[in-house]
């Protein structure tokens, strides 16, 4: 082990090198502006050299300059305050020399009017426990009452589904049966009286029997979201479900009920979601056909509108699946937010 007085020199010899170093240090920065000096000092000399050799410029040679010179002088520049030091002089500023911006065409669809309904549908993410759907008030027709009279797993969601409601039916707040508590109510009233966290709404396959409505149709459909986000909590989350498509003898009895005009009408119902702030589930796509959008005959019933227990299942589940991430949301698993490094 090393004694005191060898630390103590060690510690001494540090010093020293320190010191030599800060001193060559000073000495090189000496020498640098020395050089500095010496080199603007030869660039002035040979200016003061050619201002001798030209001479005294002549008395006429000057009057002429001056003649020469432009009548109207520069104005000076005013002061300008900063607010927080003595003013300052600056140059004023020709704003229209520079300043030649002109109007660009505008070229994104800002109002949303033509996007494809399944390019903008919530995508899956993780699956939500039952408890989530404790808190879910779905709103619609008739085809939506089925999450609440079959066996799905969400009986403790509130239900405001009615037999045969259109849009108009919940705008003009008409008192109707509800297809799954039967209790004869105004639909609104019942929404209101719910308080979900989540309202789900699905309407529209009976105002599309009606051929040519679809502008009615979705005028109708924003009023209610502005009435119902009138009278509920700001935080409710609003999802838009798809109108699902129908079996293919269907149209011959209801020409309004085409699959394609069931697809076009799900692509107004998806722009509307976007410009109203509200969330797009296309539950179109495990309940029907992709090629022709028409009922798979699994899940289809005699009047090939409806679903039987097995689609409603599946309807349920899809929606498990297709939720959009939240803080307070249980999953089944690992929380997607993990998964998805949100």
């Amino acid at each position: 082990m090393s004694d005191f007085y060898t630390y103590r020199n060690e510690v001494a010899g540090k010093k020293r090198k320190r010191s030599l170093m800060l001193a060559l240090l000073i000495v090189l920065a000496a020498a640098c502006a020395g050089v500095g000096w010496f080199w603007m000092q030869r660039d002035a000399q040979p200016a003061e050299g050619e201002a001798a050799a030209a001479g005294p410029i002549s008395t006429s040679e000057s009057t002429e300059a001056e003649s020469e010179a432009p009548v109207e002088a520069a104005a000076p520049a005013e002061p300008v305050s900063t607010g927080d030091g003595p003013a300052r002089i600056v140059q004023a500023v020709d704003t229209a020399v520079w300043d030649t911006s002109t109007a660009v065409e505008q070229t994104i669809d800002t109002e949303y009017l033509n996007t494809d309904h399944r390019m903008v549908a919530v995508p899956m993410l993780g699956t939500v426990t039952p408890s989530y759907f404790d808190t879910v008030t779905f709103a619609g027709d008739s085809i939506a009452s089925g999450l609440g009279i079959y066996d799905t797993g969400y009986k403790n969601a509130h239900y405001a589904t009615y037999v045969s409601a259109g849009v108009q039916t919940f705008v003009n707040n008409v008192s109707v049966k509800n297809a799954v508590t039967g209790a004869t109510e105004t639909p609104m009233e019942t929404i209101v009286a719910s308080q979900p966290d989540y309202l789900y709404i699905l309407v529209g396959t009976n105002n599309l029997v009606v051929q040519g409505s679809e502008e009615s149709f979705i005028a109708y459909y924003e009023r209610l979201i502005d009435m119902l986000r009138e009278q509920l909590n700001p935080g409710v989350a609003f999802y838009i479900q798809s109108i699902p498509g129908v079996q293919e003898d269907v149209v011959q009895s209801k020409p309004g009920l085409d699959n394609a005009r069931i697809a076009t009408a799900n692509d107004l119902l998806a722009n509307m979601a976007l410009r109203k702030g509200c969330y797009f589930v296309n539950v179109r796509e495990v309940l029907t056909n992709p090629a022709d959008g028409s009922q798979y005959d699994d899940y289809a019933t005699k009047d090939g509108v409806h679903f039987n227990a097995a689609g409603y299942q599946a309807w349920a589940d899809y929606l498990a699946t297709h939720t959009v991430w939240n803080r307070r949301s249980q999953y089944l698993g690992q929380n997607p937010y993990y998964i998805y490094g949100a």
